[in-house]
């Protein structure tokens, strides 16, 4: 029978997952509540690549990151995969710091409506600590040998 291991929470790996998910939370509430966006031009079409590129990072690695940490918690010995651990946790990295980078270039310009700056900034800024949260986890992957 496997049984839950909370220990997972008191562990760095554990607590950064936790930590991943929430700004993910975070970040995709601000998204919706005040209905914020990437940048680029709605005639040109790069609205939509912009758009689609925050959205799918923030709901993707949201659903990888739960999988994971749910696999950590309730998997048998043994299921930590180091390098499928540094591919998700590289990615979420790069993604998220280009979602960031998005969001603050487009909230920091003229064409922004100045009701939603704010949020946009800190959507943006938000975006960029995940980046580092999920940075701070691909260099313990990589250094560690860890067997949740």
């Amino acid at each position: 029978m496997i049984m839950a291991d909370l220990r997972v929470f008191a562990r760095l790996l554990g607590f950064l997952k936790l930590a991943e998910i929430l700004v993910s939370i975070i970040c995709i509430s601000l998204l919706r509540k005040y209905d914020l966006h990437f940048g680029g031009d709605v005639v040109s079409g790069s609205y939509i690549d912009r758009y689609m590129t925050g959205a799918i990072t923030l709901g993707g690695f949201l659903m990888i990151s739960i999988a994971l940490l749910v696999s950590y918690v309730w998997g048998e010995a043994g299921t930590y995969q180091r390098f499928l651990e540094l591919l998700f946790n590289f990615a979420a990295t790069v993604m998220f710091l280009v979602s960031g980078i998005l969001a603050i270039g487009y909230y920091n310009s003229a064409i922004a409506p100045a009701s939603s700056v704010g949020a946009g900034r800190a959507l943006g800024a938000l975006c960029i600590i995940n980046a580092i949260f999920y940075l701070i986890d691909t260099i313990i992957a990589y250094r560690s040998d860890y067997n949740a």
